[in-house]
């Protein structure tokens, strides 16, 4: 019977969010596009009415104030040209001498009075009123000098009834026209003043409305975000525990194969070194046995490599402590002979003891990666050495392995702590994954990884391990150089 598979809550949930991604956007877009078009329309509608105002403001007083000023100067000089007219048509009715210049110069100081107010922009109904005054004025002007010529050819009486009948007439009805001037204007200040004073308390109430609406959207806007968030850190949380679970898995999977893998493989290796120490020497099957040997050991190193790097990325153990001392002395044992075998001398310089905050395993496993692809690059070189240094830094420890092979090219200096990156026509038999696994397992811990190199002359791979924060003072004691 076919079992059903069981859900994952996680899962299904991950599995939903490209499609409440778009929703969830479009919702944080208008809750944002919301605020910012209130808080723009606020601002836009306040500089409008803030120019409406300054705009009343300025006709009120460049416009209406200024009529009615020269208004009120034209009319005051009326009345000064009415008793000058006056004086001098007496003056001549009783012979006596009469200065003619101070009516003109009145006449003239209205007529520059009235020309100011003529500059001015008008208001609706003030074009018409001033044909009013147009009209009185120039009969008036026609009547003072028909009162001027009788005075001058002679007849100062007739000249007199004149001004006291038909210019006295002139002059109110004109004074009147100017007054209906000055009433017009007056009313169209009041009127402006009163929409100055309407329009900035309508304005405060529409700026308080949008500002408040403003305010609310943009309130609405971050509680959205936040619920967004909090939903988008819930799901991440809920992903990383199931990619936890998935790695865990994994790892022990990954486990479970090598260990199924390697095991027949120990069996055949055994069986083939069996047969191959029966064989002689001459025996044709003995080229094969030896390749099939070989073949399996390849297999081996490849399902390590692949093995290790895999779990090279875990977390490190807590309170994780490591001699280097101790591990530097046991991969000493394990390595010399290789190092013999290559010719190759693989030399420790003298150091004080010292921990790294890491397990054993973890070290080893970075040590070893890094002196065994020191000793297989070594090449042909003319002097064939490993040199390994411990520098005790007061928060980290830094160990140095210096060989004197053909060095990394400058192509391979930023990638050759990549994955399967191997120098090009390589000769020596690997997958690619050592100095990646030292890499990744050493960052894991907090530290770093660095090369420097010279092309022809050697290279020197570097990494640093945090100390391990239990680690007492010790005294600066110097281990023996070891040598192969």
């Amino acid at each position: 019977m076919a079992m059903r598979r069981r859900k994952d809550p996680a899962r299904s949930k991950s599995t939903l969010m490209p499609e409440r991604l778009p929703s969830i956007l479009l919702s944080l877009f208008a809750a944002f596009f919301a605020a910012i078009a209130s808080f723009v329309i606020s601002a836009a509608y306040a500089e409008h009415r803030e120019a409406e105002i300054d705009a009343a403001a300025k006709s009120l007083a460049e416009n209406a104030t200024s009529s009615i000023m020269h208004l009120a100067a034209a009319r005051a000089e009326l009345r000064h040209t009415q008793a000058l007219l006056g004086d001098l048509v007496n003056n001549a009715a009783l012979g006596r001498p009469f200065a003619r210049h101070e009516l003109d110069e009145a006449r003239d100081t209205l007529s520059r009075s009235l020309d100011a107010y003529l500059d001015m922009p008008v208001y609706p109904g003030e074009l018409r009123q001033w044909q009013t005054v147009a009209q009185e004025l120039a009969k008036l002007h026609l009547d003072a000098d028909r009162a001027l010529s009788l005075v001058a050819s002679g007849h100062p009486d007739q000249a007199n009834k004149l001004v006291d009948g038909a210019l006295r007439a002139d002059f109110n009805s004109t004074s009147e026209a100017v007054m209906a001037s000055i009433d017009l204007n007056a009313r169209q200040a009041l009127r402006l003043a009163t929409e100055i004073a309407a329009s900035r308390v309508r304005s405060r109430r529409i700026a308080l409305v949008l500002n408040t609406a403003s305010v609310m959207f943009a309130l609405l806007a971050c509680a959205a975000a936040a619920v967004q968030i909090r939903r988008h850190v819930r799901l991440l949380w809920r992903q990383g525990v199931l990619l936890e679970r998935r790695a865990d898995e994994l790892e022990q999977f990954a486990g479970r194969v090598a260990h199924d893998v390697l095991s027949p493989l120990g069996s055949v290796a055994l069986a083939l070194d069996l047969a191959l120490r029966r064989s002689d020497e001459g025996d044709p099957a003995r080229n094969a046995l030896e390749r099939a040997r070989l073949s399996i050991l390849r297999v081996k190193r490849m399902t390590d490599g692949l093995l290790e790097f895999a779990r090279a990325g875990a977390s490190p153990e807590s309170g994780a402590r490591a001699e280097v001392r101790s591990i530097i002395d046991d991969l000493m044992v394990e390595l010399v002979p290789v190092a013999v075998e290559l010719g190759a001398e693989l030399r420790v310089e003298p150091f004080a003891p010292c921990a790294v905050a890491a397990s054993p395993g973890v070290l080893t496993s970075i040590l070893a990666n890094l002196i065994r692809n020191a000793l297989k690059y070594l090449g042909d070189a003319a002097v064939c050495r490993v040199v390994i240094r411990v520098l005790d830094a007061r928060e980290a420890v830094r160990i140095e392995v210096e060989d004197t092979g053909p060095g990394v090219a400058p192509a391979l200096e930023q990638t050759v702590f990549e994955p399967h990156v191997r120098a090009q026509g390589a000769r020596v038999p690997g997958l690619g994954l050592g100095l990646a696994t030292v890499k990744r397992l050493t960052e894991a811990h907090g530290g770093r990884v660095g090369l420097r190199t010279v092309v022809g002359k050697g290279s020197l791979f570097w990494f640093e391990l945090p100390r391990a924060r239990s680690e007492a003072a010790h005294a600066p004691e110097i281990g023996p150089s070891t040598t192969a």
